[in-house]
């Protein structure tokens, strides 16, 4: 556990008579990448904690980087796709802003923190929403061909009545992984270079329990799937392995 933030109780004597304290002990540090990205997908009460401060006061901090976000960023996208050069005018627009709350962290790492949690909040869900709505404005239809007749029908005489109904054929998406069996996603995951099988456990957390769960997740856009594995499986994943399953699940 992060020990408060202590007042400073030595200092040194320079040549020209005044005391300089250091400090630097009293910031508190960037959390470790694992801890950030636990931060990033978890509640605002965690990233409360963290930073050590009121809600209050947290509440004044959000509101502040929210307002100036809807003008400098893109919020309908996650922090990873905004434009570098607009990030970069953010995040010195908020050093200089919040520069008497920011002074207490290293290199003012609450800023990225509270900021890639909200966008990935609002842009999961906005999309999320999106294709839910559209899947209902736009129910997917059954595919229906005419079977082709065989050499032996060809040389029946001609019907005289009303011609046979289409018949119905159930068709997978191309590359639909062929086998319906209980282990289908473990089977999938084996596929993976590298093997991904020992976390088909994960996988039924997430709700990803047979090949329809995998067809809908292969239909999201790379970027979609890369955030999704990164917030739902940290700490079970590595970088690795996530742009592994990214990349076979868009050979499917």
């Amino acid at each position: 556990m992060r020990p408060a933030p202590s007042t400073p109780t030595s200092g040194t004597q320079s040549s020209g008579g005044t005391t300089t304290v250091d400090d630097s002990g009293d910031m508190i540090p960037r959390p470790t990448a694992t801890d950030f990205r636990r931060l990033v997908s978890g509640t605002q009460e965690n990233i409360i904690h963290v930073m050590d401060i009121t809600p209050a006061a947290f509440e004044r901090f959000k509101k502040v980087l929210r307002d100036r976000a809807h003008v400098l960023l893109d919020c309908e996208r996650f922090l990873y796709e905004q434009n570098p050069d607009a990030w970069a005018a953010y995040l010195d627009w908020a050093r200089g802003e919040l520069a008497p709350t920011m002074s207490r962290y290293v290199d003012a790492w609450p800023v990225e923190l509270y900021v890639e949690h909200y966008l990935s909040k609002r842009t999961y869900y906005k999309r999320h929403d999106f294709r839910k709505k559209m899947r209902f404005k736009y129910p997917p239809k059954p595919v229906r061909i005419k079977t082709p007749p065989s050499e032996h029908d060809a040389s029946l005489p001609a019907p005289t009545g009303p011609p046979p109904p289409y018949e119905d054929h159930d068709f997978e998406y191309p590359g639909a992984i062929a086998r319906r069996d209980d282990k289908v996603v473990e089977n999938f995951l084996q596929t993976v270079n590298p093997d991904l099988g020992h976390l088909v456990s994960a996988f039924e957390e997430l709700g990803i329990n047979n090949e329809a769960d995998l067809i809908v997740v292969r239909l999201w856009p790379p970027a979609v799937r890369k955030d999704f594995f990164e917030r739902e499986l940290v700490g079970k994943m590595s970088a690795l392995q996530i742009q592994a399953l990214n990349v076979r699940l868009g050979e499917l």
